[in-house]
């Protein structure tokens, strides 16, 4: 094996110093909000090997990739190429340089696959990638590497159910990505905009310009496929640990990654880089139009470190699911419009913690071969209480299949002498048949004659949530009387 660094030591408590000032406070308030998804790049990616001589080394995966692709094609290797982040783009560039002829490309890319695929078993993610895997604060992960590693990190083989992952690419027709904006209360998801290596087939990115084709049609199919997780990506603050961009890659990842631009008062989110950008062309890009990307230069590890110290594990990812019916405590269809997925996910969250069972966020709970409209019938013909949200997205849209699903739940709850409505306003002013004229038509009228609950952008205050766990008290009285 080439030696590709010095083994690295971690700390066992960092220098006190090095974790302080302005922009470590932002860091540290966003994740106390839960307000921030890590996008873990090659370098941070580290793993556990041994060399020749049997002396233990913590080093990125990807250089350990690119040396071994040099070697298959017997090109040299070229220490400086492997100190790269983006090694693995580098050492196949040196092969289409090198290497061309008919269906190069689709021979390197299989030849990474099966590198990966022979790579991973022989190593272990590092103790900085655990515990990055393993920081509480994070429920969704964006992956630039197109392995699963990070979720061997994060799941041993008790919870590994609980970790999903989605991955891009711009020929797989996949309509599933959406479903990772909406994880349930103890899973985690992994999202792999560049692809997935098992997918050799549908592609996966191994060189600039695929991960440009990427980037590129991960923004122009975002409204058809996955505009839910693209608009989770965009309103939350990122966290780049690792990815040590070049130029052109820094500025297509990160506006990819935000609604406004750079140099707007109407953005409002920020990006923390670890380390700062190298580049310098992106070094002054960012520092003349990006004041909200603020960037670290302490050492990774220490850092990771010093994050998992901070926001360990909230609660162990194997915690059994209750059983709708076991647990005493009412079931609840949460209907909205897709604008509105965000809320809806608050919503779900609050109703599992204030006492109701089970949650059905309509195409959450489809599986593969479904038949779509039968699942949702059944669901609202099921489920003991319906929730609507109202809103001006909501009230603003001439068709929706969540006009169907409150139409079906309305001619239900006819059928039902008890409450099983249970409408939420989920704007800043209390919803009123004045705000809401299209709601205020035809069957969902009914929606008025209720209470109407209020949760602005997904938040029930403490009165509200008093309402809702008296409402699972009364019904789990009347399923024991």
């Amino acid at each position: 094996m080439v030696a590709l660094t010095e083994p690295s030591t971690v700390p066992t408590e960092p220098a006190s110093g090095a974790f302080t000032g302005a922009d470590w406070d932002l860091l540290i308030q966003a994740l106390k909000d839960g307000n921030v998804i890590p996008v873990i790049g090659p370098d941070a990616l580290l793993v556990e090997v041994t060399d020749a001589d049997s002396v233990p080394q913590t080093l990125p995966f990807y250089r350990l990739i690119a040396a071994d692709l040099l070697k298959s094609f017997q090109l040299a290797v070229d220490p400086a190429l492997l100190e790269h982040t983006w090694a693995l783009h580098k050492a196949v560039n040196q092969v289409l340089a090198q290497k061309g002829g008919l269906n190069i490309e689709q021979r390197v890319r299989r030849e990474v696959s099966r590198l990966i695929a022979q790579r991973s078993p022989q190593v272990q993610p590092a103790a900085a990638l655990r515990q990055l895997a393993g920081i509480g604060a994070f429920s969704l992960f964006v992956s630039l590497t197109p392995d699963d590693l990070l979720k061997r990190a994060m799941a041993n083989d008790d919870d590994a159910a609980n970790v999903r992952v989605n991955s891009f690419s711009p020929r797989d027709a996949s309509e599933s990505l959406a479903d990772l904006s909406l994880l349930r209360r103890g899973e985690r998801g992994i999202f792999q905009p560049l692809g997935a290596y098992g997918n050799a087939a549908i592609g996966f990115a191994i060189h600039e310009e695929d991960t440009l084709e990427h980037l590129y049609r991960l923004q122009s199919d975002a409204a058809r496929r996955f505009a839910a997780l693209l608009s989770e990506l965009r309103r939350r603050d990122k966290l780049l640990i690792g990815c040590n961009f070049p130029d052109w890659l820094g500025r297509a990842m990160l506006r990819l990654f935000n609604d406004n631009r750079f140099y707007s008062q109407e953005k409002f989110t920020s990006e923390f880089l670890l380390p700062s950008a190298d580049d310098s062309g992106l070094k002054a890009f960012l520092s003349q139009y990006s004041p909200n990307t603020l960037g670290f230069d302490d050492p990774t590890e220490a850092f990771i470190e010093k994050l998992a110290l901070r926001f360990p594990s909230a609660t162990p990812t194997t915690q059994p699911k209750p059983n709708a019916r076991a647990s005493g405590g009412p079931t609840v269809f949460v209907s909205y419009a897709s604008e509105n997925a965000e809320a809806a996910r608050r919503i779900a969250d609050a109703l599992v913690n204030l006492g109701f069972s089970d949650v059905w966020l309509d195409k959450k709970k489809l599986i593969g071969g479904d038949d779509w409209a039968d699942r949702i019938e059944d669901a609202v013909e099921t489920c003991d209480f319906f929730m609507p949200l109202l809103s001006a997205e909501a009230n603003s849209r001439r068709e929706g299949v969540f006009w169907e699903e409150w139409n079906m739940a309305v001619r239900r709850a006819r059928r039902i002498q008890d409450a099983f409505l249970l409408p939420v306003g989920i704007d800043n002013e209390a919803a009123s048949k004045t705000r809401y004229a299209r709601i205020d038509d035809r069957e969902t009228r009914v929606f008025f004659d209720k209470h109407l609950f209020h949760a602005p952008g997904g938040f029930f205050d403490t009165d509200q949530q008093d309402a809702l766990q008296e409402r699972c008290r009364r019904f789990r009285e009347a399923a024991n009387d």
